[in-house]
C-alpha cells in the first residue's frame, strides 16, 4: 500500500507539472496568433506569404502540437492515477478482509482448537 501511495503522489506531482506546462503555452500561443492576425489585417499591404508569414504559421503549429502532446500526456497520467487509486483501494479491501479473517481465526477458531484433544488423532492411512 505504501508503494501505491508513493506512486500516486508521484503521478499527482507529474500531473501538476504537466498542467503547469500546458498553461505556460497559453501566453506564447496568444502572442503568436495575435501577431498573425494583426499581420493579416495590415492596411494597404498585399497578403504575402513571405518568410515571416511562414515563421508565424510554424510557430503556431509548433505550439499547438506541443499543447496536444501535453494534453495526451495529461490524459495518460490521469488514467495511470485512476488505475493506481483503484489498485490501492483493492489492496486496502484485501488487507481489511485478511485482518478480519485473522481476527475470526484467533478469536473463534483458536479457542475451539484448544479444547480439542489431539492425543487419539491418527491421520487417515496410518
Amino acid at each position: 500500500v505504501s508503494t501505491q501511495s508513493t506512486g500516486i503522489s508521484s503521478v499527482e506531482d507529474s500531473l501538476h507539472q504537466l498542467r503547469e506546462a500546458l498553461r505556460s503555452k497559453d501566453g506564447p500561443m496568444k502572442v503568436a496568433t495575435t501577431r498573425f492576425a494583426v499581420r493579416a489585417k495590415r492596411p494597404n499591404v498585399e497578403q504575402t506569404r513571405d518568410y515571416v508569414h511562414g515563421g508565424l504559421l510554424s510557430e503556431i503549429n509548433d505550439i499547438s502540437g506541443s499543447q496536444e502532446a501535453l494534453k495526451q500526456q495529461i490524459a495518460s497520467a490521469e488514467e495511470t492515477l485512476h488505475r493506481l487509486l483503484k489498485n490501492k483501494e483493492r489492496l486496502e479491501q484485501d488487507i481489511a478482509i485478511k485482518k478480519k479473517s485473522i481476527q475470526i481465526d484467533e478469536q473463534q477458531c483458536l479457542r475451539l482448537r484448544k479444547t480439542l484433544s489431539w492425543r487419539g488423532f491418527r491421520p487417515a492411512g496410518m
